[in-house]
């Protein structure tokens, strides 16, 4: 029988997929529109097809986003929207192929959200899965013996110090690109009294945030005013880096945190080759320099930063002893 192995990380924005002697073979939002036939929910349309018709009228169905802050929220949409994507991975015939998969996890994750996410696996036809908390993968990624890694998501962020032998500290906080939106839409709404949506914010994050000090980028947007009027307004990289900074130093803060408690000789050597980041909000133009500066350490963003986790945990079936030194875990 075949068999096809693969490294998935289920993340609140994109799920992405790795699989062995392939690659890259998936990435797309973690988000579907699906509609009610009979008893039973079937997709529409999902990931980027789906992100495209979220400002468009979408009749009687829903749009649903089975994950929140690296959690399933919704089991029963999360399996229909993983199948729909392992349908263009996996190759279907009468004899289909033996599936493993090492799944990137939250380093919080409690014992019944790692069930959930097994018991999703399960029912998507996956049989041999291993859950691996997401820095591990990140530490397989760059084939370090160690250091400091700290991952900026859509839902969450990680913070971890660890070796080949496994977590010596690590924290995971709601903090990250979900929560920056959060933060635009509220100071937009304070500052200019305009209320913005989350597929504008997106855009405007992408177009305008920066925290480098002299950018002055800005960025036309449209929203409903107090009286429910249309207005547009132009707001600038300042009024963006204001808004999101406070969150930043707060992730600064549990990096600083993480660093205290950690055992004297790691800590010395994270201090010399300085921290790893990743996710796709570490891509805000500037963020990079200003956690270095205020950390006094250099920071190093891995060189695929969004797909990092997915590709770093395909490793692990190349070496699978590196699995089992970490986790006491043995690969078959």
């Amino acid at each position: 029988m075949a068999q096809i192995e693969l490294s998935i990380d289920l993340g609140s924005k994109f799920i992405t997929i790795c699989q062995k002697g392939v690659g890259l073979v998936l990435r797309e939002p973690s988000i579907a529109i699906v509609t009610k036939v009979r008893e039973h929910y079937e997709i529409r349309e999902a990931g980027y097809r789906a992100e495209s018709l979220i400002t468009n009228s979408i009749g009687g169905a829903k749009l649903v986003a089975p994950i929140k802050e690296g959690v399933i929220v919704d089991d029963e949409m999360c399996k229909l929207l993983l199948s729909y994507f392992l349908k263009k991975v996996i190759p279907q015939s009468i004899f289909p192929p033996k599936v493993s998969a090492i799944v990137s996890i939250s380093c919080s994750m409690i014992n019944s959200e790692r069930k959930a996410v097994e018991k999703v696996m399960t029912e998507c036809g996956i049989r041999d899965i291993t859950l691996v908390e997401s820095p591990l993968s990140l530490l397989a990624y760059t084939g370090s013996i160690g250091g400091l890694f700290v991952d900026i998501g859509g839902g969450k962020t990680e913070v971890a110090t660890e070796t080949t032998h496994g977590i010596a500290s690590a924290c995971s906080v709601n903090i990250a690109g979900d929560a920056f939106n959060k933060a635009i839409i509220e100071n937009i709404k304070k500052v200019y009294g305009i209320k913005i949506g989350e597929y504008t914010v997106e855009k405007l994050k992408k177009a305008a945030l920066s925290f480098y000090a002299n950018d002055e980028g800005k960025y036309q947007v449209s929203g409903s005013a107090g009286d429910g009027a249309p207005r547009s307004i132009l707001i600038n990289a300042v009024d963006l880096r204001n808004a999101v900074l406070p969150l930043v130093d707060d992730i600064i803060e549990v990096i600083m945190s993480i660093l205290n408690t950690t055992p004297p000789d790691l800590a010395a050597e994270i201090l010399r080759k300085g921290v790893f980041i990743s996710g796709g909000s570490s891509l805000i133009p500037g963020l990079i320099e200003y956690i270095s500066t205020s950390l006094s350490l250099p920071v190093t963003a891995l060189e695929d930063v969004e797909n990092a986790c997915a590709v770093g945990g395909a490793r692990f079936f190349e070496d699978k002893s590196l699995l089992s030194d970490m986790l006491g875990v043995r690969l078959d």
